[in-house]
């Protein structure tokens, strides 16, 4: 039997309906045997898909993937309002959506393309005074949220069941934007209710749930029965940033937290006012630094001894 390690990887997985994003998590922990896990943005508990999941080392890698665009494929309920703007929330009210044609809906859906404000539901993880909104709404607390600026890249409806009051979309978006606000807020522009009845998270980055397995496949990776098209190279995670091959001896000052001269240097492809990728002959990562090429002058991000 082969033994394998996941530890200092980059991992997809599969979130699936009904289980919350630190179950699949814990998942990860107890079949890889990884104590140190980061994770680069959670899905609600009914929503399935793309978890992207740093391990050991790696870890520091979360924050960058944090910042990248999403894409999602779900599902909006006409007719009902909860107040957690997705289907699992009390109802608050429900109307009547008898009349709405599917040219309301697509010129509808146009109307949140581009730069948008959107209010978050307060039944969110966003931070008030150093506690998150759900946990201070379940107290009974009165919260309010600033609204934020968002960039939705595309809003495509795929499908509509007039019976059932269902539309079905493809959407593109920036980082933060909350999916229930859109199905709330384009419930109020029909000029009904609406709320997310179901939410599928398909890219983060460069990342794509193609690649992404459930929690269970990591057992059968751990020994050897499974291929690891899921273990994603960070290099290949980063490859937007500039990159910077050192000689053994260069790797070696790296190693030790000190600096290299550009006689180390065997390559270098460098962007300014991008991150570059330090890496050794056989092109691991072994840093991530800020790097002045006219000046000569770096600073590390993070060192991976």
């Amino acid at each position: 039997m082969v033994l394998r390690s996941l530890n200092n990887s980059i991992v997809l997985l599969d979130k699936p309906a009904g289980r919350t994003s630190f179950d699949v998590i814990n998942d990860l922990k107890r079949y890889a045997g990884v104590k140190k896990i980061g994770h680069s943005g959670t899905l609600d508990k009914f929503a399935s898909g793309l978890l992207v999941v740093c391990t050991g080392k790696l870890t520091r890698l979360t924050r960058y993937f944090l910042e990248s665009d999403k894409r999602y494929t779900g599902t909006i309920q006409l007719g009902i309002e909860t107040d957690t703007y997705d289907i699992t929330g009390e109802i608050l009210s429900q109307k009547d959506f008898s009349g709405i044609s599917e040219s309301d809906i697509k010129e509808g859906a146009t109307r949140f393309t581009g730069s948008i404000s959107q209010n978050p539901p307060r039944y969110s993880s966003l931070k008030v005074k150093g506690k998150r909104a759900s946990d201070r709404m379940r107290r009974g607390e009165d919260v309010i949220l600033e609204p934020r600026n968002v960039k939705i890249y595309n809003f495509t409806i795929t499908g509509i069941d007039f019976d059932k009051g269902l539309i079905d979309f493809d959407i593109k978006c920036s980082k933060g934007t909350y999916i229930r606000s859109i199905a709330r807020d384009l419930g109020e522009e029909l000029g009904t209710a609406a709320c997310l009845s179901a939410l599928r998270r398909l890219e983060s980055g460069v990342f794509n749930i193609d690649n992404a397995v459930p929690p269970e496949e990591i057992a059968e990776y751990m020994k050897g029965e499974s291929t690891s098209s899921f273990v994603i190279d960070p290099v290949y995670a980063l490859k937007d940033f500039g990159r910077l091959v050192l000689d053994s001896a260069g790797s070696a000052r790296v190693a030790n937290g000190a600096f290299f001269s550009r006689e180390n240097v065997l390559e270098m492809h460098i962007e300014e006012g991008n991150k570059t990728l330090i890496l050794d002959e056989d092109e691991n990562l072994i840093a991530i630094a800020d790097i002045d090429v006219a000046d000569w002058f770096i600073s590390y991000d993070s060192v991976f001894s």
